[in-house]
């Protein structure tokens, strides 16, 4: 694996992990080294594309691997190395193996009555049910064929939306809905001081319970939704 182990290592502890994370980090990172050269021929992880890092994540779930796991050390490293679009492209998998097995229902505030006819027609996670809503067609004929209200659908759709950003899961998730960031283009188009402009005005005006994102985190909210595909392919 040509990397500098040493010099990532002082990375690790300036982040202030353990001893036992680093070592597992280091352990997580030889395997997907290990992976880039048998299985994609790469010759290190400074050297793999996202194309890589989708063929790890399918590599890894077939045979029964925590990809998750090795992606906090994956993602770590690209921190190290300053690969901005690698960063972005592990954080985006992150997400999205959340979503994987995320049910609908975990969304703060929703109408449970429409998760459960959703979950009728098959669409239980988060990622069955933005694949089979890709499109505002696709969108119109889950509601029809579901029986849900067509008001509850919309806002499922969003909140799934919002969950493929870092930290929008619940809560989070709910209250960038509710103050009108709901989308990611409304996100993308915004600067992160925006963001905590906008959030910060809505908690105080709405008493709504949650706290708000620091610049930083919506910094990575921005940048996420700047990078990502509008919507998940089928």
């Amino acid at each position: 694996m040509v990397v500098d182990i040493e010099a990532f290592k002082v990375f690790i502890k300036g982040k202030k992990k353990p001893a036992n994370t680093i070592n597992s980090y280091m352990r997580s990172l030889e395997f997907y080294a290990d992976f880039l050269r048998s299985n994609q021929q790469v010759g290190s992880p400074d050297e793999a594309g996202p194309t890589n890092v989708k063929a790890f994540v399918t590599w890894g779930t077939a045979k029964g691997e925590n990809v998750y796991r090795h992606f906090w050390a994956i993602r770590m490293y690209y921190e190290f190395k300053e690969l901005a679009t690698m960063v972005n492209t592990v954080q985006e998998w992150m997400e999205y193996l959340q979503n994987e097995t995320r049910k609908l229902g975990e969304f703060p505030k929703v109408d449970k009555d429409s998760v459960k006819k959703l979950s009728v027609v098959g669409l239980k996670t988060v990622n069955q049910f933005l694949k089979a809503a890709n499109t505002p067609a696709k969108l119109a004929a889950i509601t029809d064929q579901s029986g849900a209200t067509r008001e509850a659908v919309l806002e499922l759709f969003k909140l799934s939306q919002l969950s493929r950003l870092p930290g929008l899961k619940k809560v989070r998730g709910r209250l960038f809905y509710e103050a009108g960031l709901d989308t990611l283009e409304s996100i993308a188009a915004l600067e992160p001081e925006d963001i905590h402009s906008i959030l910060k005005d809505f908690v105080e005006r709405s008493g709504f319970e949650a706290s708000v994102p620091t610049t930083d985190e919506a910094e990575v909210a921005v940048r996420m939704a700047r990078f990502m595909p509008a919507n998940l392919a089928d």
